[in-house]
């Protein structure tokens, strides 16, 4: 038999939780040390060849880009269509559930069983509806993030040809520059110009 309690406490408590990263860019995981060896060959470059370098803070850039701010604007928007659509479906369900324990016990254990087999049937259903709007989100947000990350690789290659740079690093934070020069730092920048070129 449906646990009464079991089902309208799922379907109470929103069904339809979605998965939704509002981090849009994240850089891929890179032994330590190997970083501080990268960072150092980059430095001592500097050093010899007076290779001009700079540094820019990924993760400020990608939260400050108005490009994300506007993809998560309309994700979260997708998001409300998408818990109206279920919550059009789950409040009749909910009255099912409801009007079925009312009776419950007057019924044959045959109508008893027939009811519950038609009410997890729509409990399945309701669940696969879920699913499908949590991976059509996921979808999206993974191909405009590829799509945002590929455009922000080919500003800074041209925002670094044009202003004579022979290397930018990318860093989150100090998670991978472990010490650098504000004067280095071309994060608002290229921010600036990022957004600038967005708007037009």
């Amino acid at each position: 038999m449906i646990n009464k309690t079991n089902i309208i406490n799922y379907f109470i408590k929103h069904c339809f939780l979605f998965i939704y990263s509002h981090k849009i860019y994240q850089q891929s995981k890179i032994i330590k040390m190997k970083k501080i060896l990268i960072i150092a060959f980059a430095f001592a470059l500097a050093s010899c060849n007076q290779t001009k370098i700079a540094y820019i803070d990924v993760e400020v850039l990608m939260k400050d880009y108005t490009a994300t701010k506007d993809l998560e604007v309309k994700l979260k928007a997708k998001q409300e269509v998408f818990a109206k659509e279920l919550d059009s479906l789950q409040g009749p369900f909910q009255l099912k559930v409801q009007d079925y324990y009312k009776v419950a016990q007057k019924m044959t254990p045959q109508q008893r069983a027939e009811v519950e087999g038609t009410l997890q049937q729509e409990q399945q259903f309701l669940q696969a509806k879920q699913q499908q709007a949590s991976e059509s989100l996921q979808k999206e947000n993974q191909e405009n993030s590829e799509v945002l990350t590929k455009k922000v690789d080919s500003f800074v290659a041209d925002y670094a040809k044009t202003k004579g740079y022979q290397l930018i690093i990318g860093t989150s934070g100090k998670g991978t520059v472990m010490y650098g020069d504000e004067k280095l730092n071309v994060t608002a920048d290229i921010l600036e110009a990022l957004n600038k070129d967005y708007s037009k």
